[in-house]
């Protein structure tokens, strides 16, 4: 017989991986028969590739264990641990249907129309309960729908805007004259990127934080460059501070702005991040937990204020 194809492979591992778990372990050879699975090709993708599958952050503690063979050994009978997920099918959550139905629906232009992609195209918007070719309404949330187009209104006509605005990093509102020069949005969220008269400076805002915006008569002359709009832009002057987090904490990684990142063979990461308000670092450390250390910082971030966060943080899981 010859070899199976990669994707013949993972459809059968898909099958069998459930049921040898079901079972509590099978043999070989009867794994083989019954998934149609050559023996030296499944003895293979279970000792030199199952074992390497897993969930992130893909520590040992999180990959498929498969117990009874190894490349050396002939024994006939294996388990597999470790592999819950696979216990039950997976199912996509809405946004993951949809995103699945626009990419598929794009590659279906000019495809075969009766073809296996237009046939799973129709079971998926069959599920969701619409049709292909369907236009999508997406909501952005009430913010955008009272925020976004005054502002996107003020930049075009290069309006100044007054806003009551709330600062999560400080924690309190204040009212600012902004010069709105770009509406964008990042990571699910939207922003203003604008002068702020108050700072002296450009500034991004986060829209759902405006509590009160009025457009005024006055006009504004727009700066020659002010660079691509970000959600959060680090200063030369912000402090540096580097935390070391345990495997479990990098999530922070993805949600925060990082500089540099180092994995240690404990792994853990020390992480080195921009600092522009020591109460957004203490809100992060009592998110992280005992799952971060606060290791130095430069140049020093009111060290009493960071010792004191990092004793609250250990009198609290203590």
């Amino acid at each position: 017989m010859s070899r199976l194809s990669a994707g013949d492979r993972l459809r059968r591992m898909l099958e069998l991986v459930p049921w040898v778990m079901s079972q509590g372990g099978a043999e070989l050879n009867e794994v083989a028969q019954r998934f149609d699975y050559p023996e030296a090709e499944l003895r293979e993708d279970l000792v030199r590739v199952l074992f390497v599958v897993g969930l992130h952050p893909f520590t040992p503690d999180e990959l498929i264990y498969v117990m009874g063979l190894d490349e050396e050994d002939n024994g006939g009978w294996v388990a597999i641990s470790n592999a819950d997920y696979f216990s039950r099918p997976l199912r996509l959550t809405p946004g993951q249907a949809l995103g699945l139905i626009g990419a598929g629906e794009a590659l279906l232009s000019g495809g075969e129309p009766e073809g296996p992609l237009s046939r799973g195209l129709a079971k998926l918007t069959d599920g969701l309960g619409v049709s292909v070719g369907e236009d999508l309404a997406i909501s952005l949330g009430e913010s955008a729908d009272e925020w976004v187009e005054p502002l996107l209104s003020a930049a075009t006509g290069r309006r100044q805007v007054r806003i009551r605005y709330f600062s999560f990093g400080r924690g309190q509102e204040s009212d600012r004259v902004i010069h709105p020069l770009r509406v964008f949005s990042e990571m699910g969220n939207w922003y203003v990127q604008g002068h702020c008269q108050q700072a002296g400076g450009v500034r991004v805002f986060r829209i759902d934080r405006i509590r009160s915006l009025e457009v005024l008569a006055a006009h504004f002359d727009p700066p020659a460059e002010t660079g691509a709009p970000s959600a959060f832009e680090a200063r030369e002057t912000d402090p540096r501070v580097v935390l070391r987090l345990a495997p479990g904490a990098s999530w922070a990684i993805e949600r925060y702005p990082t500089e540099e990142q180092v994995v240690l063979d404990s792994g853990e990461i020390d992480v080195t991040m921009p600092v522009s308000q020591i109460s957004r670092l203490e809100r992060l450390l009592l998110q992280l937990g005992t799952e971060a250390e606060l290791q130095h910082s430069d140049p020093p971030v009111a060290a009493d204020q960071a010792r004191l966060v990092a004793q609250r943080v250990l009198d609290r899981y203590k």
